[in-house]
């Protein structure tokens, strides 16, 4: 007890010097930007900050990462609430709710909101490392790949919940996400599958660039059909903190307390993160809510669920990583690098030779969710400040920001290529009703579903009774009744708010109406699409092909479903785009951004551009505001866009040091 006593003490002296206190503020900080910026995630951030370490003492190092990890995974939802744009996977559903709020004029609200709840998660997360970290990682080792499997469908089967009345529609958009993590090396034999012989193909879609792609760039092109001067009404709160905490602590601390538990425990599941417990928090908040239909309209609530699940699992990763030496994330990978780099190796051994190391960075992990409170408010505040920038300015800086953020992730020009096509064609599925949410959470889990069905039927092989590996194990049939659940309570509840009247259902008759109607059109090309790849599916040897064969099998059906529910969908035809200009605007900011990829290897990373948002604004100006293309607007356009490339090359040419193109300049 004295030894301990002892540890505690000197714990916590260290994390109140002074020194430890400035460390953790400027990890707090690089986090908190890098994980607003796209294309710098988490692991990321955490990665380059680790050189800055090796000078440090190991507690001190270990507190700076923890504050990156920290300031990071609640940075995302920054972007998330002000431009719909989530700069880390698990702020997916923070966008949810919080883009509305955002739409509404309750900005600041939603900021504030996503600050306190990502704190009192933290928190909570790290204070559950504190007290359970040996009995949680005992129960994260009994999750065999069956139960992993069954629970990333449970995460999937949430989809039926995220667009009401839309069930089989969003469960086709997920599929959809399935499919798109089935390209490249087949992850169990490294056979390529649907490569075509094209070489890049092989490295696969990064799930970071369809992110941007489905969030960000399909995002600003969208804007490009509102005549408003600015992405949203922005509105002075005053109050807004105060009304926040009260949100949280006063009339939801239950549910948030329920939703940092859960996202504790998901995020030491192996492979989990903290995707995976804020769509999960989220979906079960808003099922189990007395008017579930709110939630997507803008609530407070909606931002509070996901971001508290979101920033619980960085100390519900650490779980496994402390104790076992097995890290529950890939932020947690990183960060046993940087324990690595310090001559420590994670696992029992360092709490048993190391335990005032081992303690003083979680007393320090505790203390970082605290310190991000004052920290998070002043850079919320200022984060607001884009919301007073006309969007003709901020849609180029975002669109150019995503370029140099998709290439910075792999130095890759043809991640770039994949995020303005795939940008245009999540556009394209905006239109045909297909949410870009239901995708991504397809492109989340997808790996994980793949990896896990393919070793449980490995294991099955050997087992006696394949089904009382796969169905009949307790975890099994816990997440296939959640499961079940998930899929059937929705239109459940959806009956019993119609008094057992289907309203649609009554008045519906077959009709040909949709065969003028485009999202009609679209399921029907991405059927067909989906018949091809199943045959190509065919073509694989082994188990490379089974996931393939299950995803786009089951993508026919529902396509198939979803058209003949159009056939009975007699909703009038609506237009897609409210005038000819719209649409030739959205075409021709797509076209820029295409010319602007064809010109990085020629001109240079930063000089194509640079000229991108030239050629944008102008546009901008000329055709959407009705400006003449005078001199005074072309210095404007100029000295904008110089400034915009000078930021974007201070964060990743001079800080981040991604090694771009030059071409014949820059």
């Amino acid at each position: 007890m004295e030894s301990m006593f002892s540890v505690f003490l000197s714990s916590l002296s260290f994390v109140f010097h002074p020194t430890t206190l400035i460390i953790m503020i400027i990890g707090l900080v690089v986090g908190i930007i890098g994980g607003m910026i796209p294309g710098i995630t988490t692991v990321t951030a955490i990665a380059l900050f680790i050189p800055f370490t090796f000078s440090m003492p190991p507690t001190l190092a270990l507190a700076a990462l923890g504050a990156v990890y920290c300031g990071a995974m609640y940075g995302g939802a920054n972007a998330a609430i002000l431009i719909n744009t989530p700069g880390a996977p698990g702020s997916i559903a923070t966008a949810l709710d919080g883009y509305p709020m955002t739409l509404k004029g309750r900005a600041p609200e939603a900021l504030f909101m996503a600050l306190l709840a990502s704190c009192f998660g933290g928190f909570v997360g790290a204070v559950m490392l504190l007290a359970f970290f040996e009995p949680l990682a005992s129960l994260a080792l009994n999750f065999g790949s069956e139960a992993f499997f069954w629970m990333a469908i449970f995460g999937l089967s949430t989809l039926a919940a995220m667009s009401p009345g839309m069930v089989t529609r969003s469960l086709f958009g997920g599929v959809l996400g399935l499919g798109l993590s089935t390209i490249g090396l087949d992850p169990s034999e490294g056979i390529p599958r649907f490569t075509f012989d094209y070489f890049d193909l092989l490295q696969g879609f990064d799930m970071i660039v369809l992110m941007t792609s489905l969030f960000s760039f399909s995002q600003m092109l969208l804007l490009l059909e509102s005549r408003d001067e600015y992405i949203a009404k922005y509105k002075p709160q005053p109050g807004a903190f105060m009304a926040s905490v009260k949100t949280l602590f006063v009339r939801n601390k239950l549910l948030a307390s329920i939703s940092s538990i859960a996202g504790a425990f998901i995020g030491g599941l192996p492979g989990a993160g903290g995707s995976v417990a804020a769509i999960i928090t989220y979906n079960e908040a808003k099922r189990w809510d007395k008017n579930p239909d709110r939630y997507g309209s803008g609530i407070p609530e909606g931002v509070m669920v996901p971001e508290s699940a979101n920033n619980a699992s960085v100390g519900g990763a650490l779980v496994p990583l402390l104790s076992l030496g097995i890290p529950g994330s890939a932020a947690a990978a990183v960060l046993m690098g940087g324990l690595l780099a310090q001559g420590l190796a994670p696992g029992p051994q360092l709490m048993e030779m190391h335990p005032d190391i081992a303690y003083g960075f979680i007393y320090s992990l505790i203390f970082a969710n605290i310190l991000m409170l004052p920290v998070g408010y002043v850079l919320a505040r200022g984060c607001t400040k884009i919301l007073d920038v006309p969007k003709l300015y901020v849609i180029p800086a975002i669109i150019t920001l995503s370029i140099i953020g998709s290439y910075s992730l792999r130095n890759s020009m043809f991640d770039v290529l994949v995020l303005i096509v795939a940008g245009g064609v999540s556009y394209l599925l905006l239109k045909a009703k297909i949410q870009p949410a239901c995708v991504a959470l397809g492109v989340v889990l997808g790996p994980i579903v793949e990896e896990n069905l393919i070793n449980t039927l490995v294991r099955a092989r050997s087992d006696s009774s394949p089904l009382d590996l796969f169905v009949f194990s307790p975890l099994s049939m816990t997440f296939i009744v959640l499961s079940v659940v998930a899929l059937v309570l929705p239109t459940v509840m959806q009956r019993m708010k119609k008094g057992g009247q289907v309203q649609a259902a009554a008045s519906s008759h077959f009709s040909l109406a949709c065969l003028g109607r485009y999202d009609f059109w679209v399921v029907v090309v991405l059927t067909a699409v989906s018949v091809f790849f199943l045959w190509q599916s065919q073509l694989l040897n082994g188990e490379a092909g089974i996931f393939p064969t299950v995803v786009f099998g089951l993508m026919i059906l529902l396509g198939l479903m979803v058209l003949a529910m159009d056939f009975f969908d007699s909703a009038p035809r609506k237009p897609l785009w409210s005038s000819p200009a719209a649409l030739g605007n959205v075409a021709m900011y797509f076209v820029l951004s295409m010319a602007t990829y064809a010109l990085i290897e020629f001109l240079g990373f930063y000089s194509a551009l640079f000229l991108c948002v030239v050629a944008m604004i102008l546009f901008g100006l000329r055709y959407i505001r009705h400006e003449g293309l005078t001199a005074r607007n072309l210095a404007k356009a100029v000295v904008i866009a110089a400034l915009i490339i000078l930021v974007e090359w201070l964060c990743f040419g001079l800080l981040v040091q991604v090694p771009a193109p030059t071409g014949l300049f820059i």
